[in-house]
């Protein structure tokens, strides 16, 4: 039987330690966790917090998103589809699927952002899940609430889509990591995905690379080594929020790394810095973060 566990176990690196694959699966919240999950292919299994079951793995592939933001993000897809249900059906006080604030939040901001047209939301919602059945067989649909929030059960889709309720978990993961893709990358949809939430410290580097002040100067009125805005910076492009890496690294030295993954894929930084003309570890990990977000592991 094949398991979140098995999935995320057959991407660890042997060189990395027990206590480093587990801070994944337990959601550590460091800058390094977050670099070596990337590396290995290891976001969507990020604080997933699996039960240790499972043998041999099938190959699966994933897209680089969290656990947590796939997940969410389908909570923001189904209260959208559960509102707009409503609204065609003229039913103005529901009992939400989600109360999560944050959801809320951000279905409320689809909405300012979109006209309430339920037949074009429909039309768009069949598009999305029509491209999602072109990869796998889907069942999530199901989950999708009516306005007044029914929807099947978990037994009744693990006994018509042929499954196991123990094999429910990774099923749902993996449809949940291919929809939060298509999400991010669909016009009508994007503005859904949910975003993991960034350390306090890299929400204020986050303001200051916003009014164009360079990175060293933002480490000395901080206080603190400039490498550890830099972890601000990587932390950023890992999350999927908005940063102009031109500032800090050239089209010439992402094109070099890029060739050099070809031949080393990803083990150590020391082996890019080595073989480049690259002049700081730094940029060998934006680059190579940007190169991950294109590869599906």
């Amino acid at each position: 039987m094949d398991s979140i566990y098995q999935q995320a176990k057959q991407r660890k690196f042997a060189e990395k330690t027990d206590k480093s694959f587990n801070n994944i699966l337990m959601g550590f919240r460091s800058h390094q966790t977050y670099f070596d999950a990337m590396m290995q292919g290891q976001l969507p299994f990020y604080n997933s917090r699996p039960e240790l079951t499972g043998d041999t793995p099938e190959d699966i592939r994933f897209y680089p998103y969290f656990y947590d933001a796939s997940h969410m993000t389908f909570q923001a897809l189904r209260l959208l589809t559960q509102t707009m249900a409503a609204q065609s059906y003229q039913i103005k006080d529901f009992y939400p699927v989600s109360n999560h604030l944050f959801i809320q939040h951000q279905v409320k901001s689809w909405l300012h952002s979109y006209k309430r047209q339920p037949k074009e939301y429909e039309t768009e919602l069949l598009s999305l899940y029509d491209k999602m059945a072109q990869e796998l067989p889907v069942f999530t649909y199901k989950l999708l609430p009516d306005a007044k929030g029914n929807h099947f059960s978990i037994e009744e889709i693990c006994r018509a889509s042929g499954f196991e309720q123990t094999e429910y978990s990774l099923m749902l993961l993996r449809e949940l990591n291919l929809l939060t893709h298509l999400i991010h990358q669909h016009d009508y949809f994007k503005s859904l995905y949910i975003r993991m939430p960034l350390h306090s410290a890299t929400e204020q580097t986050k303001e200051w690379i916003t009014k164009g002040i360079a990175l060293d100067t933002i480490a000395l009125k901080r206080g603190v080594k400039l490498h550890t805005i830099e972890d601000h910076i990587i932390e950023m492009i890992i999350k999927d929020y908005p940063v102009d890496v031109s500032r800090y690294v050239t089209e010439t030295e992402i094109a070099e790394i890029r060739s050099l993954y070809h031949q080393h894929h990803y083990q150590r930084l020391k082996p890019y810095f080595e073989e480049s003309q690259i002049d700081s570890y730094f940029k060998v990990k934006i680059a190579l973060c940007l190169i991950m977000k294109e590869v599906k592991l």
